[in-house]
C-alpha cells in the first residue's frame, strides 16, 4: 500500500517502484508540439488536497503514477544508480507527506513543478552525501571527487524541465488515446508519428485518404487541445 511506502519510508523499507516508461523521441516531441505550446500537465489540486489523508491509498498511489517516473528518471540522470533513485523516489513521497498538512495554494511562492523540483534534489543531494560518507569509510575505495555529481548544477534544471516535459507529453497522448477509438489512434500514430507514406496506410489498414484525414484532423485537435490544457497547469501554484 501506498501510505504503509510513506508511513514507514525513513527507515528505508518498501521502496515504491514505477512502471517502465517508455520515452518520446525527439521527432515524436517536434510531431506532438503545437506552436508554440509548452506541454505542462493541469496541476491536479483535488489530487494534493487528498494527499492531506495519509490513509487515502488511491490518491497516493495515483501521485506516486503520475510524478514518480519523472523523480525516478531525474535521479538517475543526476548520477544515482538504481537503488539510490528508489530511494529519492521514496523519500521525496515522505517530504510531499511531511508538507501536505501545512500545503497551501500561493501564486506568490512559485508553480507545483518548481516546488517538487525543490523537495527532489534536495532528496538527489542526500544520496550524494551518503555515498560520500560511505565512500570515506572504505579504505580499498578511490573515488575521485569529480564522479560525485553536483545535484545542485544548473544541468540538473535542464533535466528536470526535459523529464517534466516528456512526461506531460505522454500524458497528453494516453489521454487522448482514450477518447478516440484504437482505429482512429492507428491512423493517426502511422501518419503522424511514425510518418508512413499515405498510400501504404490506406493499403495495409484497406481505408481510403478521406477516411485517414478524418481521422488525423479528429485526433489531432483533441492531442492539440490536451497540449493547450497542459500548458496551463504553470498557471496553477502552491
Amino acid at each position: 500500500m501506498m501510505k504503509e511506502a510513506v508511513r514507514s519510508g525513513l527507515d528505508g523499507a518498501n521502496t515504491p517502484r514505477m512502471p517502465a516508461r517508455t520515452p518520446l523521441s525527439v521527432e515524436d516531441v517536434r510531431q506532438l508540439r503545437s506552436a508554440d505550446a509548452p506541454a505542462w500537465e493541469l496541476t491536479r489540486r483535488s489530487l494534493l488536497t487528498r494527499l492531506k489523508d495519509l490513509g487515502d491509498d488511491q490518491g497516493w498511489q495515483r501521485f506516486s503514477d503520475t510524478y514518480g517516473g519523472v523523480i525516478h528518471s531525474l535521479a538517475k540522470r543526476a548520477g544515482c544508480d538504481p537503488a539510490e533513485a528508489d530511494e529519492v523516489l521514496q523519500e521525496t513521497l515522505i517530504s510531499v507527506a511531511r508538507e501536505m498538512p501545512d500545503f497551501r495554494y500561493d501564486p506568490a511562492r512559485g508553480s507545483f513543478k518548481s516546488w517538487l523540483f525543490c523537495l527532489v534534489r534536495r532528496r538527489i543531494a542526500d544520496q550524494f552525501r551518503r555515498r560520500a560518507r560511505v565512500q570515506r569509510f572504505r579504505p580499498d575505495a578511490e573515488v575521485e571527487p569529480e564522479t560525485i555529481p553536483d545535484p545542485s548544477a544548473d544541468p540538473l534544471n535542464a533535466a528536470w524541465d526535459d523529464e517534466w516535459r516528456q512526461h506531460q507529453l505522454q500524458l497528453a497522448v494516453e489521454r487522448t488515446k482514450r477518447r478516440v477509438s484504437p482505429a482512429q489512434w492507428q491512423m493517426f500514430d502511422l501518419a503522424a508519428l511514425q510518418d508512413w507514406p499515405t498510400e501504404r496506410i490506406c493499403e495495409v489498414l484497406g481505408i481510403n485518404r478521406a477516411q485517414l484525414y478524418m481521422a488525423k484532423m479528429r485526433v489531432g485537435r483533441l492531442l492539440k487541445a490536451e497540449l493547450q490544457a497542459a500548458s496551463m497547469g504553470e498557471e496553477d501554484r502552491r
